[in-house]
């Protein structure tokens, strides 16, 4: 593979070892130096064969350094990496079965659209017929043939995108990584161009590994998600795994909004936990145990979305507090109430605008109270 992302030979394995689907892609205790800086710590991940699986992080967090060392641009310090049973640690880039598309795209600017995708298989000799069969094929793809003679600089920003996207698949790699593949796109765009990747990429076929820092481009492309923190992996779920229970402070900061109590175990039984927290009055009452012990430290997480505003006060015994609407953000489609409850913690509450002046019945200064079900937040002990 080189710096263009034109594509990889599929060397013979000297190692290999038999792989099943859900351990596509290997990740063995992976270690990352840089003059003594930990990049990545120690690291173990398991791909499925034909998912689209995201390394999730922030700046720092070791995620690209990761994707550099699947695509052999990076060595590790220690740990291996498998491939289809095909160990990848000593294979040099251009040997690896693997492609990547970079967040600028790399596009050859004096070549057309066709030539831009058919350069990588114009490199390995493929006869001319067969690569004009398969460009074609990969423009159809990514619908653009009726753009193949167009040059780089005529194309929007998303079309560039499809271009190399249509040149990293062209040699039918085994893995294809994607480096902050939306980065270059502005917003409204990005948004449009996520759902196009994703119906590309699973037609193709192909196992994908994407980095980002954007938790909305994850949470909409990824099957899977890996969230990263200083070169260690905190947590591995689906979209909806992550965001639903996260299983850290951290996990549930980074994805989403939360309100966070922090508290201690006042009963943990089979089929409920309290906690006593400072932030109210009332016990947090939650509807599952945990396995932890009474004066345990915990923190307590529920998302915006779950939070009710009543004026009146809710019949439920735990899970409510009084405050007082401190702030609105309107948001068109939805809006954000900000309360401040007598001992200074602030709740957030996110509300769906389904009428057309939703904010009438609630304004600032209005005394309220909040409260959630049971079953509607997370106990987080890490």
């Amino acid at each position: 593979m080189d710096a263009t992302g034109s594509g990889a030979v599929q060397a013979a394995a000297p190692q290999a070892e038999t792989s099943g689907a859900d351990e596509y892609v290997r990740i063995v205790d992976v270690r990352k130096e840089f003059d003594g800086f930990v990049a990545v710590d120690n690291t173990s991940l398991s791909i499925r064969k034909g998912e689209i699986f995201a390394l999730l992080g922030g700046s720092g967090s070791g995620k690209s350094t990761l994707l550099r060392c699947l695509a052999g641009f990076e060595k590790p310090t220690a740990g291996k990496i498998w491939l289809d049973g095909q160990l990848l640690n000593d294979l040099p880039p251009y040997e690896r079965p693997i492609n990547m598309m970079f967040q600028s795209y790399a596009l050859f600017p004096h070549m057309s659209v066709e030539q831009n995708v058919g350069f990588g298989l114009k490199q390995a000799g493929m006869a001319r017929d067969a690569i004009a069969a398969r460009v074609a094929e990969m423009l159809a793809l990514v619908q653009l043939g009726k753009l193949a003679r167009r040059k780089p600089h005529q194309l929007s920003g998303g079309q560039q995108q499809r271009v190399a996207l249509a040149r990293s698949l062209a040699r039918g790699p085994k893995l294809l990584l994607l480096d902050e593949p939306m980065g270059a796109l502005d917003k409204k765009l990005r948004t449009q161009m996520q759902l196009e990747l994703v119906n590309i990429i699973e037609k193709s076929g192909v196992t994908c590994v994407m980095v980002t820092h954007d938790q909305e481009e994850a949470m909409t492309m990824a099957t899977r998600i890996a969230l990263m923190e200083h070169g260690r992996i905190r947590q591995v779920g689906t979209p909806d795994e992550i965001y639903e229970a996260p299983t850290s402070r951290f996990a549930a900061e980074f994805i989403g909004s939360v309100n966070l109590f922090e508290g201690r175990i006042e009963d943990d039984e089979v089929d409920f936990v309290t906690i006593r927290t400072p932030a109210f009055e009332s016990l947090i009452h939650v509807g599952h145990g945990i396995s932890g012990f009474e004066g345990q430290d915990v923190a307590f997480g529920v998302r915006p979305e779950k939070v009710w505003i009543t004026k009146e006060e809710p019949e439920q015994r735990h899970n409510k507090a009084r405050g007082t609407i401190e702030d609105i953000a309107y948001y068109g489609s939805h809006s954000i109430f900000h309360v401040r409850l007598p001992s200074g913690v602030k709740v957030l509450s996110n509300f769906a605008n389904q009428q057309r002046w939703a904010s009438e019945g609630l304004t600032w200064g209005d005394p309220v109270w909040v409260s959630w079900d049971d079953n509607d937040g997370v106990v987080l002990t890490s």
